[in-house]
């Protein structure tokens, strides 16, 4: 009998941009919310907000983000396994 075995390697990688500093005044969505609120509205509406200088090219304050210099990389998750053809 014979049997194909392969060695399998999986990681996960987490880059981490910014920062990137808002000044709320500049965004008036943001009035009269707390810190916990307005970290809940970037969260979810990051791609629709304007980004942090007017006369940016950027779209918005997710592309403004997203091209921001990478300051910290981290791999996790690392598994090794055995599969069998």
């Amino acid at each position: 009998m014979k049997i194909n075995v392969f060695r399998t390697e999986s990681f996960c990688t987490c880059i981490v941009k910014g920062p990137l500093e808002i000044d709320t005044d500049k965004y008036p969505e943001l009035e009269g919310m707390n810190e916990e609120q307005v970290k809940e509205y970037i969260s979810e509406n990051l791609w629709e907000m304007k980004p942090t200088e007017e006369d940016s090219w950027y779209n918005s304050l997710g592309d403004e983000l997203r091209d921001e210099d990478i300051v910290k990389e981290k791999f996790s998750d690392e598994d090794n396994g055995i599969l069998f053809d």
